[in-house]
């Protein structure tokens, strides 16, 4: 028994350490879709938006604004990486008008793009550390023309605060550490 007892202790130090500093990044996702008034799903999504219709940019200085509130499934201990990305959708030509569409982008951690609107997703790296709060505003204006704005999907990974269990396991092989250490003093 008092061969045991040392083994056991080593071991729960062993899983303990090993259970908190071995920890996989953890994925997490956060979609905005847009609709001709709101956002689905979440409506606090929607900071707000310029005239018309939310989906629709139409026309010089119309705009939308939203915010991304992610759920991070365990405390977060930092964000690893953050991708944005938007949907646009360029409608039919209209004859008169000028066939393109231009628009500016820019987000809370300043990254920012300017460019022509073709139908497609438009992907963007964005600051890790501003993700941590669990919420990110983006906006996205028209410069010329008109487009839609279907949705923005936020992904990225972060790493977890330390599990409770996974401390208690380790704090029970250091006691359990301690208790042979003073066993023996005493003998």
């Amino acid at each position: 028994m008092k061969k045991l007892l040392p083994i056991c202790a080593a071991l729960l130090l062993i899983i303990g350490v090993v259970n908190t500093s071995d920890a996989s990044p953890l994925p997490f996702t956060d979609t905005t879709t847009f609709t001709d008034d709101d956002t689905l799903l979440d409506p606090d999504d929607l900071v707000s938006y310029g005239y018309g219709t939310v989906k629709k940019l139409d026309g010089i200085g119309d705009y939308v604004q939203w915010t991304h509130h992610i759920d991070f499934d365990f405390p977060v201990q930092e964000v690893l990486s953050g991708t944005i990305t938007v949907s646009l959708m360029d409608d039919a030509w209209d004859p008169g008008c000028i066939p393109f569409e231009f628009a500016v982008g820019w987000a809370e951690d300043w990254t920012s793009a300017f460019g022509e609107v073709d139908t497609g997703d438009y992907s963007y790296s964005v600051t890790a550390s501003f993700l941590e709060d669990g919420e990110f505003t983006v906006t996205i204006a028209d410069v010329w023309g008109d487009f839609y704005i279907t949705q923005s999907v936020l992904s990225g990974t972060y790493s977890s605060v330390p599990i409770p269990s996974s401390i208690l396991l380790l704090g029970a092989g250091i006691l359990g550490l301690i208790a042979i250490g003073f066993r023996r003093k005493t003998q």
